[in-house]
């Protein structure tokens, strides 16, 4: 069964909540309620909880998403619906999720960091590769994977091939992970002047580099030269260590990571 912290001070909220009563059948334990920031440091003192439900006043919910941040930055977070349908709704596309990055792959990789991790590149791969999600599924699902990257700032999109006649590492998977993905994260992914960098290798073999804007942080005035320079070095590395001739073959800057969305409107 899954523990759940809900913060809310909403009526609506915690009516909503009150109606459901089949929690257990549901896999979850009931949930411990507190109203603010206090209240979820003490309860997350004394309880261990799998993941958080979020409704509070934007300054209020700024201050615990700083806390969980810095105290908890691998706890999945979500937000609770307003009514007993919705609110099932987002409780069952949690627990998919924590299904998933608790599931045993009975491997030395099975880490709770690395799985949360696999769990972001799966959504990031799915929201560049399909395009069917809306705006709020996306903020849902960024919140639950814990990614640091702003949704509604700018991030840049670059697609890789291969050279004619390679295909080694693409499409190949190992412990539920894309080899060449690992390889090139490994080569040039993370965070550079403001963004994440993450590589993306769909399951019809394409190769994209994603770039979003972190939360709170500056980002460089030349960000594409910069990332294009960051990444060209990273493909000579992969050439010259793995064998895997990569190019880039178009640059895109994206108002914000919303339009991929479906429900976009630019």
């Amino acid at each position: 069964m899954y523990k759940l912290l809900l913060l809310s001070d909403q009526a609506e909220v915690l009516e909503a909540y009150d109606q459901i009563h089949n929690w257990e059948y549901n896999g979850f334990k009931r949930p411990h309620v507190r109203p603010d920031l206090e209240g979820a440091r003490e309860c997350l003192k004394k309880h261990h909880a799998d993941a958080v439900i979020l409704a509070l006043k934007p300054e209020e919910e700024k201050a615990v998403l700083d806390f969980l941040q810095e105290e908890y930055p691998l706890l999945p977070i979500t937000e609770p619906g307003k009514t007993p349908t919705e609110a099932m709704e987002y409780l069952n596309e949690l627990k998919q999720m924590l299904n998933w990055i608790r599931a045993d792959f009975s491997s030395d990789v099975n880490d709770e960091t690395k799985m949360l991790l696999r769990a972001r590149r799966r959504f990031f791969r799915s929201l560049v590769a399909d395009r069917t999600m809306t705006r709020q599924q996306v903020y849902r699902r960024m919140r639950m994977t814990r990614s640091r990257m702003d949704p509604d700032r700018p991030c840049i999109l670059m697609e890789l091939e291969q050279f004619a006649g390679e295909d080694r590492l693409v499409g190949q998977l190992q412990d539920s992970e894309h080899l060449l993905e690992r390889e090139l994260y490994q080569s040039f992914g993370g965070d550079v002047d403001g963004f994440h960098v993450l590589p993306l290798v769909t399951a019809d073999g394409r190769v994209f580099v994603l770039a979003g804007a972190l939360r709170d942080q500056e980002q460089a005035d030349d960000m594409v030269a910069t990332l294009n320079e960051c990444i060209q070095e990273g493909l000579r590395h992969t050439e010259e260590y793995r064998g895997v001739h990569l190019r880039v073959t178009g640059i895109q800057v994206l108002p914000s990571l919303y339009a991929f969305c479906a429900d976009y409107v630019g």
